[in-house]
């Protein structure tokens, strides 16, 4: 599956069952893992772990496990190639593996055992990358590379039949210019629609316009509004035979950046929001209030924060099981309940930011901007 916030929903929305989902969350970067049987080896640990953590199952949840376990060994080792792969994903229940992810980043060794597919690390992916396309226009060609999760690929090349310049002069002269320009816009707008349904298939975080600067410039007026609102502030000089690790690395430069911008305007929003309960909540019982009443637009956490809690039969979730019982009994406990507030943040369309300390919190394990 792709790595976007529409995969990762429907894995969430995915109908519970009585027995549990197996996640597993493999490094497999060559850097730090040069043979198979060095990754083999960390994966065998990680199971071992949901061997033990299955022990307190009820016997067929529990044999449901071990299943997982040996579908889960059996696939990395007989069926994964690596290439260029760094990181894996694999989620299994009743010893079938039901969906596999793979990235050319590396990932946080992690395996878990829930009711619901774990998808916190796959929101950490997505937090701190970005979908980005770069178009190299000249007037009668143009190169479209799409970038995604530290892989750089071909996505079209597009080349139109426009006639070059001549010496005749006089009117025969404007005649031929006047074609020439249509034969350019022609190919302008050819270019134009790929991207538009490009865009309408996997939409854009970043449209990034390289080529001739007086070219491009013409060619950016053409784009639809709706592309025109995430092209990249600056035209990019590179040459239309560039590789695609050349490529690869400003884009990976372009997406630093959107990042930085993205989350300095985001705290900037949580910091105007300072003391105002209805723009945002801080802390983790201000956050499971918003959580309950479907408010949070942004949530901001920071990765591996964890805390035990319950959820009431209304599916109300509470950090004290009186609190949960008040929303409605039977009440169940939960071993981390900011994982369960971000997987309803992510039903309910939020976005989720995710950090590796509590500094930008101001020592906060967890905020959120608000909705209303």
């Amino acid at each position: 599956m792709d790595v976007n916030t529409a995969e990762i929903r429907k894995l969430i929305d995915r109908p519970q069952t009585d027995f549990p989902v197996t996640s597993v969350y493999l490094n497999t970067d060559g850097a730090r893992f040069p043979k198979a049987g060095d990754y083999e080896a960390r994966l065998d640990g990680l199971l071992r772990d949901v061997r033990k953590e299955s022990d307190g199952l009820p016997a067929h949840q529990r044999d449901a496990v071990v299943a997982d376990i040996e579908a889960i060994g059996r696939w990395v080792r007989n069926e994964f190639e690596r290439g260029d792969i760094r990181g894996l994903a694999i989620f299994a229940t009743e010893g079938e593996i039901f969906e596999t992810v793979q990235v050319a980043i590396g990932v946080r060794n992690i395996a878990r055992v829930n009711p619901r597919p774990y998808v916190v690390p796959l929101e950490a992916l997505l937090g701190r990358h970005h979908h980005v396309a770069l178009v190299i226009v000249e007037r009668d060609k143009a190169r479209i590379v799409r970038y995604q999760l530290g892989r750089a690929w071909e996505y079209q090349g597009i080349a139109s039949d426009v006639h070059g310049q001549h010496k005749q002069g006089g009117w025969s002269q404007l005649r031929y210019e006047k074609n020439i320009e249509h034969e350019v816009a022609h190919h302008f707008k050819d270019t134009v629609e790929v991207l538009r349904q490009l865009h309408a298939d996997t939409p854009i975080d970043c449209l990034v316009l390289a080529g001739p600067n007086a070219e491009a410039a013409d060619f950016a007026k053409k784009l639809h509004p709706y592309l025109q609102q995430v092209v990249h502030d600056e035209i990019l000089s590179l040459p239309p035979q560039s590789s695609l690790d050349e490529l690869k690395e400003r884009l990976q430069e372009v997406e630093q950046k959107l990042v930085s911008s993205r989350r300095s305007n985001l705290l900037q929003r949580l910091a105007a929001a300072q003391g105002t309960a209805e723009k945002a909540a801080r802390g983790i019982r201000h956050v499971l209030e918003a959580t309950n009443s479907k408010r949070i637009e942004v949530l901001f956490v920071v990765e591996g924060a964890g805390q035990p809690g319950y959820r009431s039969a209304t599916g109300m979730l509470a950090l004290h099981e009186s609190e949960a019982a008040a929303y409605g009994e039977p009440v169940e406990p939960v071993n981390d309940v900011i994982d369960e507030v971000i997987e309803e943040a992510v039903r309910s369309g939020a976005h989720i930011e995710l950090f590796r300390d509590e500094v930008r919190l101001d020592g906060q394990p967890v905020a959120a901007l608000l909705r209303f």
